[in-house]
């Protein structure tokens, strides 16, 4: 009994060393492992140039290149009306709806025309009435004078009395005044056929010019009158951008110029003619208003939307130039990097001129070389790369983006 609590009690000390010693065992194991993987990291490190960094790269180009201006502003319609009746009445027809595509003419509203139509139709059978009169009071008149005439004439000759005579006198004055009465109720009656006819043609409210219907506020069977506001018509093609030019800059923009506008909304640069410029600064703002023509764009762009309007300042027709993104801000002034034989190597340069996305190199490179556009941030002067692509292409003509 004595031997086996004996050899009990020394198989559980075996046990208790074994564990540890196991455990131990398998975390040098992973020590190892984690130290071996850091190694083939290292070993494929891209210092150690195994495993280049991946990089974009566009060429320095000689072309012009023009410093370039931005001044806000933003684009309106070209035209803006805000319809109200002419006349009092319900609506009885509404023919056009919000962003509806309107013809110049093309009728937008029916006021219930009943009423008017009657009043037309009086206005009508007055002046026919009145014009019958008035035959008929000439024909009076002119056989009143002839009759006085004929008493004339027989006076003279001692055939008729004074008196008789002074009553054909009379017949032809009265004649006469019945012409006169007729003839300005002719009159009368002309000019409310006229404004018959007119209200009942505003019975319609047609769109003033084509364009598009930006607000509608009434509906069927509502009460209009003059002071009603019933639609908002605006014409987007072509449209204008109003800008307000410093005093810098105005003296470079004048009418009919051709210059750029920018769209936020949609990113794209545009072509537009300067419309107009004010003759004087505003006294409030200090800045002349003016205005640019954009023609052709409201697929694209629309009225609210925020432009700029950039101007080119100074221009150099030859100068050395890469993407500004290869250009990269450092302590005293601009550094980049530059592929040689698949190594990155670091320049300091010296920038002069900035537009359209490119950037003038004075000092520091030359016509040819390989500049990294994408990826340069990553990079440290001799780390190997990898090509993989063209970044943006050599500005065009005067130094102009691609539109």
């Amino acid at each position: 009994m004595d031997l086996k609590n004996e050899l009990t009690e020394a198989g559980e000390k075996r046990r208790r060393w074994i564990r540890p010693v196991a455990v131990a065992a398998i975390l040098v194991l992973v020590l190892l492992l984690i130290v071996s993987r850091l190694n083939s990291r290292k070993a494929e490190s891209p210092a150690t140039g195994e495993m280049p960094q991946p990089v974009e790269v566009a060429s320095v180009m000689s072309r012009p290149i023009g410093e370039e201006l931005s001044v806000a502003g933003t684009v309106t319609p070209f035209a803006e009306a805000r319809l109200s009746p002419k006349i009092m009445g319900r609506v009885a027809s509404v023919n056009a709806d919000v962003g509806r595509r309107v013809k110049q003419g093309e009728t937008l509203l029916t006021i219930e025309q009943s009423d008017y139509l009657s009043a037309l139709k009086q206005a009508e059978a007055s002046l026919a009435m009145a014009e019958a009169n008035s035959i008929q009071a000439e024909t009076g008149y002119e056989n009143a004078r002839l009759n006085y005439q004929r008493f004339e004439e027989l006076f003279r000759q001692g055939a008729v009395s004074q008196s008789q005579l002074e009553e054909a006198r009379g017949k032809l004055a009265a004649a006469e005044s019945a012409c006169k009465a007729n003839r300005a109720q002719v009159l009368q009656c002309q000019a409310m056929l006229e404004k018959a006819r007119s209200d009942y043609s505003h019975t319609e409210v047609k769109a003033p010019f084509a364009g598009v219907v930006a607000q509608r506020f009434v509906d069927i069977g509502e009460m209009v009158s003059q002071q009603t506001p019933v639609f908002t018509v605006i014409q987007d093609d072509p449209l204008l951008v109003r800008v307000n030019l410093p005093e810098n800059v105005v003296s470079r923009v004048s009418p009919d110029q051709q210059v750029d506008i920018f769209v936020a909304a949609t990113g794209k640069t545009y072509k537009g003619a300067v419309k107009s410029v004010a003759p004087q600064a505003d006294s409030q703002t200090k800045a002349f208003a003016a205005e640019i023509k954009l023609a052709g764009v409201s697929q694209e762009v629309k009225p609210g939307m925020v432009a700029e309007l950039r101007i080119t300042t100074k221009q150099v027709d030859s100068a050395l130039v890469v993407p500004t993104d290869a250009l990269l801000d450092e302590d005293g002034g601009a550094g980049i990097f530059v592929v040689e034989n698949g190594i990155a190597r670091h320049r300091k340069v010296t920038t002069g001129l900035e537009g359209h996305g490119y950037t003038q190199v004075v000092s520091g490179l030359q016509q040819g070389e390989l500049v990294v556009v994408k990826g340069n941030h990553l990079l440290v002067d001799g780390m190997k790369v990898r090509v993989e692509g063209s970044g943006k292409g050599n500005p065009p003509g005067t130094g102009g983006e691609p539109r």
